[in-house]
């Protein structure tokens, strides 16, 4: 009994593996896809590669060297930056594209968004520690916070407080915007905390207007699912 079990467990795992091998999730919020693609046409790495770099941007291209805090200023650095797009960029080079205009038209456009968005996160960086550096990226719409960013203190700390109360007219709670802000101004740090508030927050918000996104999410979502031989769709109820 024992050897026939043994064979009945040699012979179902490599089913149970081909089985898988064939079938991709994918997904967010209250949608989920479940697609099965012609594992003769395409590896499971191969579907994963294109979702991960050419289905949206990564999650990684929209965190990787953000500062939050003012203890990370003083020894923040571009390399984690300049890693992660070497990396990305060696990925987006050779991997395998579908064939198709939409795909080689798509591979170009995230390599153009993947470039943009890291060279202003890496401005952003050098810029923390020394601002002037802004002048050599200058966008006139931009111009009331890089001029702040390189006056004295009394500048820096009045284009803060502009630009909280600008928060506050489209918060929910601008009593707890509020509260931040005294918190942080009344510490020993404030000149510092107004630097990378003005900096994250108004720059930053400034300037990524000018920054490429790719957000044709429709037509993207319309051509992947061509991959598969089928897909079945399930949404959750809220």
């Amino acid at each position: 009994m024992k050897h026939i079990l043994k064979i009945f467990i040699f012979v179902l795992l490599p089913f149970m593996s081909i089985g898988q091998s064939d079938m991709f999730e994918w997904g967010e919020g209250l949608t989920y896809y479940t697609g099965k693609f012609d594992t003769t046409e395409y590896s499971l790495e191969e579907i994963e590669t294109i979702y991960n770099y050419l289905y949206s941007p990564s999650s990684e291209m929209l965190t990787v060297g953000n500062i939050w805090k003012i203890e990370q200023m003083d020894t923040a650095t571009t390399t984690p930056i300049d890693n992660y797009y070497k990396n990305t960029f060696h990925f987006l080079e050779t991997m395998r594209v579908p064939e198709g205009e939409f795909w080689d038209s798509l591979l170009l456009l995230r390599k153009r968004e993947h470039y943009e968005v890291c060279n202003i996160k890496r401005l952003f960086i050098l810029a923390i520690k020394d601002p002037q550096i802004l002048f050599q990226h200058y966008h006139v719409e931009c111009s009331s916070e890089i001029k702040a960013l390189n006056g004295d203190s009394a500048s820096l700390l009045n284009a803060w407080y502009e630009l909280k109360e600008r928060q506050k007219l489209n918060n929910c709670c601008p009593e707890n915007v509020e509260k931040e802000y005294l918190s942080k101004y009344n510490s020993n740090n404030r000149l510092k905390h107004a630097r990378l508030e003005l900096m994250t927050y108004g720059w930053w918000n400034c300037m990524n207007q000018f920054v490429y996104h790719h957000t044709d999410y429709a037509r993207i979502e319309d051509e992947f699912q061509k991959l598969f031989i089928s897909v079945h769709r399930e949404d959750e109820e809220d």
